[in-house]
């Protein structure tokens, strides 16, 4: 099965769920976001503002963009590729939809915002007391921590860039509708997602270490 065949049959088993799907992960996001804002209260966020306001920021640009460009290539959304944005439209109309489109991706944003902030605020309490050279550091980090410490900051600093990667969709959206063969040319969002996702990881050691250095 080919990336984009699998990515058809995942979006065809998200449609079977219908509407009980969609509500949950509009609820997901927002519940998420109340509760990040109960965790971050406790947290001194000064020192960390700057750097998680911008990766904030830069989510919510990706998002916007592709929801916008998104609207202007198919402004019925009947060409829409998400599953739980046309389950929306199927049920309740193209107004709701658009709703429900733009307020989780001004939602997702703000997660990101929240993730990063909590990420930076504790990565230091991953940091192994020392480490002479980056595979030593690499594996000795998160050792002294509370148990999954390290998953989970992970975790917090991988979602929160992932926002990000919809400039890439929105790229490729543009190319289908303007320039279908640059983007036949393209990798396949799955493919694209991977490549994104191994990027991330090595972002995340690579910042941590250097984090680690220049304490």
């Amino acid at each position: 099965m080919t990336p984009t065949e699998l990515l058809d049959a995942s979006f065809e088993v998200v449609q079977r769920f219908g509407v009980p799907l969609a509500v949950l992960a509009w609820v997901t996001v927002f519940s998420s976001t109340v509760a990040m804002a109960l965790v971050l209260r406790r947290v001194s966020l000064r020192p960390v503002l700057l750097r998680a306001a911008i990766v904030g920021a830069l989510c919510l640009l990706a998002h916007l963009l592709d929801y916008f460009v998104t609207l202007d290539i198919t402004p019925d959304l009947a060409m829409e590729a998400n599953p739980l944005w046309r389950v929306i439209v199927d049920h309740f109309g193209l107004g709701i939809a658009k709703a429900y489109g733009l307020s989780g991706k001004v939602l997702l944003s703000v997660v990101s915002f929240q993730l990063f902030a909590w990420h930076l605020s504790h990565r230091a309490s991953l940091f192994p007391p020392s480490a002479s050279s980056f595979g030593e550091f690499v594996r000795t980090l998160g050792e002294g921590a509370p148990r999954l410490g390290n998953v989970r900051s992970f975790f917090a600093f991988a979602f929160a860039l992932f926002g990000p990667y919809f400039f890439y969709i929105t790229a490729l959206n543009v190319a289908g509708d303007r320039a279908p063969a640059l983007a036949d040319r393209l990798p396949p969002p799955l493919v694209a997602i991977a490549l994104y996702f191994f990027g991330v990881t090595a972002a995340y050691f690579g910042t941590m270490y250097r984090a680690f250095r220049s304490r």
